[in-house]
């Protein structure tokens, strides 16, 4: 938790399954009907947890940055971690997502699904040496079908970066449509096709210290659609950009 608060982002998000989607658990002690299920709420609506996202998220960024010539951290040695408890500048990832003692600024809460629908797949086994079914081997999954929509919410905290206004939001929201462009996947079995999702930013609104002082306890609302989202969005990116453009090296010196 940061000790100052400087300014937050809340994020609502829709995320559309492409294809079928299946994230296993099991929310009973019941014997299970199928072998594989996918993890509900208390409620029976299945969900994405945010911890899958932000592992996904956080995953594509670590290879975006080095693929930037960035230094940046892998799990499990991130910036103030037992191997790195010295670091004196935490990388970006660790920036956004958090480090071994380092809090992260992006919090992603678990996605519902707006209707309780899901459907049964059946799978078999096959031996890799002969390429055929496995003898008994034959299994069921629980998946939620293409068209399924989820609602959930990000929180970013303190979004300014060296002095680079809504870098974070930026680099967050960067990073979604990069994630949209290549077709993300999340889930199981996403090399057989499932898992392919679309996630969109509903609206984000920002608030401030000075939004406590004046009561406006919604802040500043920027919805998808309207001219001042894309504005915001477009600005936070590119000061996401200038500030990882600080951070790296001259290929012809290495500094």
């Amino acid at each position: 938790m940061y000790r100052t608060f400087e300014n937050r982002a809340i994020i609502q998000y829709t995320v559309n399954t492409i294809s079928s989607l299946h994230i296993g658990g099991h929310g009973t002690t019941a014997p299970a009907e199928m072998d594989h299920q996918v993890i509900k709420n208390s409620s029976g609506f299945p969900i994405i947890p945010g911890s899958s996202l932000k592992g996904v998220f956080r995953t594509e960024l670590e290879r975006l940055i080095k693929g930037l010539g960035i230094d940046t951290c892998t799990v499990p040695d991130v910036c103030k971690s037992k191997k790195k408890k010295d670091v004196e500048t935490e990388c970006p990832v660790c920036l956004l997502f958090g480090g071994g003692e380092l809090a992260g600024s992006v919090r992603i809460k678990d996605a519902t699904a707006r209707r309780q629908k899901t459907t049964v797949r059946d799978g078999v086994a096959i031996e890799r040496k002969t390429r055929k079914a496995k003898d008994r081997a034959k299994y069921d999954i629980e998946v939620v079908p293409k068209g399924t929509e989820f609602g959930g919410e990000i929180v970013i905290e303190n979004l300014n970066l060296s002095g680079h206004e809504n870098a974070k939001l930026g680099g967050f929201l960067g990073l979604v449509e990069f994630f949209n462009a290549c077709s993300g996947s999340i889930g199981h079995a996403t090399s057989r096709g499932f898992g392919q999702v679309s996630i969109n930013i509903d609206n984000f609104r920002i608030l401030t210290a000075d939004d406590y002082l004046n009561s406006n306890y919604d802040g500043k609302v920027y919805a998808s659609g309207d001219a001042g989202f894309g504005e915001m969005k477009d600005e936070a990116i590119k000061n996401w950009g200038i500030f990882l453009k600080s951070l790296r090296k001259n290929p012809a010196t290495g500094i």
